[in-house]
């Protein structure tokens, strides 16, 4: 019996418990493969060589590695193994990251290490290990999950070897009615450290403090008439830095009120709130214009996402269209936006958001591509500031063109491409502007010719650019050259890549060469042999500047897939 309790124990965790994987259609399942095993061994060498820089990895070194793919009905566990000469061994197999998300009609059933997203502002696509359902009978929109979201570990600077485990545990529900094109969605989470794990941190440097979360969100879109379209993403976020603090009787906010229902709260829980909505109008297919905004307050931050860019107001106009049959495709947005939103700060930032791209296919060999944006920040103090050098003020300017032509026939296919870009930052702050003023030029043109029949191509390129500044000039001029084929009816394939730059930096010149060369050899149907080298040649004119070297990296392996 206690055999088989150590069986079950060591089976369940492997199930239920950790990498995600795909969701599998139950009604499906008797079309599907009940077992395979797929996947490849290699065996590889690689040498080094360096002079004039110290060495970047061993002389010599090799290795074994492996990767296989059980899948069982349909879902796939992936192991892996890799050993090398120089490094200690490492395995990976799917019970330390493994999750299911079974499917039957309109029910899915989570288990295991899932990511579930219930809103922007509430859930949203945070790994989680547990358990969770959606559903969606007829319009009804239903989902819920429970687990934990976050193993963290405890520092203690006075006893950094002692790190204990920290869990995070908590659930989430979403109730919603519609469909896809037209819904309302309201959604909770409610997520906690758990507070057994955490010693008393008053007065030790380092230590983190259990804290709990209560997110509430309303996420809706409809189409109010034919053309026009409305969404809306709102949360309200309760978040508690110390649970172990006891809570308070003398809150008189209604809100922290409603939130101690559900969390802790006292004297270190707040709220805060976030805002995402949007109108858009659709002209003519193809002619679509729309403004949407965005409000992000200070210290909003939800346990089931990963990041928020907070502080943040926004609000964007957004213009889409194409013309000529859809040939010339046209796209361009301007934003204004904020930070500081409560005063807080000695500066508000204020930005310019703005951009506009364009493509033109002017038949089935030429076409063009476009874009310019003008991205500009501006730092305006609000409380006295003694140095005005901190104050910002700047603009970013980005052009770029890039014409091109593309024409193929039975024998041979032709790619020209001509990439031009301009960036320039123009610092408006005098004091400044000296240091920072940045122009760049950016010049590349490539050639690509395939010899269809022969399977061999050829690509030929050259670049030119050019940065500047009041202390510093760099420009680099080169070319590059590489050659790919296939032969022996496609068992083997060679790749030669070489390139050659001329590198000035102020005075000092220099430079840099680079060649490599792949083969890929399968002599038999599973077996395959590969060679891989590199060498890169850098002389400087001034080694205090850029130091001159020689470097040789090669290796040689074998691969068996089955």
């Amino acid at each position: 019996m206690a055999t088989l309790r150590k069986i079950i124990s060591g089976i369940i965790p492997a199930l239920i418990s950790v990498a995600a994987l795909q969701a599998q259609d139950l009604s499906n399942l008797k079309d599907v493969k009940p077992l395979a095993v797929s996947g490849t061994i290699g065996l590889n060498t690689s040498f080094y060589n360096a002079s004039g820089i110290p060495e970047r990895q061993s002389p010599f070194s090799y290795g074994i590695n492996a990767n296989a793919t059980l899948t069982l009905y349909g879902i796939s566990m992936p192991f892996s193994f890799t050993w090398y000469s120089n490094q200690k061994a490492g395995f990976r197999q799917p019970f330390n990251q493994f999750g299911i998300s079974p499917t039957y009609k309109w029910l899915t059933v989570h288990l295991g290490y899932r990511n579930v997203s219930f809103s922007e502002f509430t859930l949203n696509g945070y790994t989680f290990l547990g358990a969770g359902i959606e559903a969606h009978p007829g319009k009804f929109r239903l989902g819920a999950v429970y687990g934990k979201f976050n193993q963290i570990s405890q520092y203690d600077l006075a006893m950094t070897d002692s790190i204990p485990k920290l869990t995070r545990t908590g659930w989430a529900t979403k109730v919603g009615y519609g469909t896809n094109d037209r819904f309302v969605d309201i959604s909770m989470l409610r997520i906690g450290d758990n507070p057994k794990n955490f010693v008393d941190s008053l007065g030790k440097l380092g230590q983190p403090t259990p804290a709990q979360n209560l997110a509430i969100g309303l996420t809706s879109k409809f189409r109010i008439t034919k053309s026009l379209f409305f969404n809306f993403d709102g949360s309200m976020s309760f978040f508690t830095q110390n649970r172990k603090i006891t809570a308070s009787d003398s809150i008189t906010d209604g809100l922290l009120k409603f939130a101690g229902n559900f969390i802790t709260i006292n004297n270190t829980s707040e709220y805060h709130k976030a805002i995402r909505t949007g109108l858009s109008y659709r002209f003519t297919p193809t002619i679509i214009s729309g403004i949407e905004y965005r409000r992000i307050d200070p210290g909003f931050q939800s346990m089931g996402s990963y990041f928020f860019n907070n502080d943040l107001e926004l609000i964007t106009f957004n213009q889409s269209a194409s013309f000529l049959k859809n040939k010339l495709n046209a796209r361009g947005s301007l934003g204004l936006q904020r930070d500081n939103l409560d005063s807080a700060k000695t500066s508000t930032s204020k930005r310019v958001i703005g951009s506009f791209s364009m493509n033109y296919n002017i038949n089935q060999n030429w076409g063009v591509d476009a874009s310019y944006s003008n991205f500009s920040t501006n730092q305006k103090a609000i409380k006295n500031v003694a140095n005005n050098t901190l104050m910002i003020y700047q603009v970013n300017h980005n052009l770029m063109l890039m014409p091109r032509f593309v024409k193929a026939t039975e024998k041979l296919s032709h790619m020209v491409m001509l990439n031009l870009n301009w960036m320039i930052l123009d610092d408006k702050n005098a004091q400044t502007s000296s240091a920072t003023d940045t122009d760049t030029k950016v010049a590349m043109l490539m050639y690509a010719l395939g010899l269809l029949k022969q399977k061999i191509n050829i690509n030929v390129g050259a670049n030119y650019t050019n940065m500047s500044n009041q202390s510093l000039s760099n420009q680099l001029m080169g070319g590059t050259l590489g050659v790919s084929s296939s032969l022996l009816k496609d068992k083997l394939s060679l790749n030669w890549n070489n390139s050659f730059m001329l590198n000035k930096i102020n005075s000092d010149n220099g430079t840099v060469f680079n060649t490599g060369l792949n083969a890929n050899y399968r002599f038999l149907p599973k077996h395959t042999v590969t060679l891989n080298f590199n060498m890169i040649n850098n002389s400087f004119s001034n080694s205090t500047t850029v130091p001159s070297f020689n470097e040789i990296r090669g290796d040689i392996g074998y691969a068996f897939t089955f």
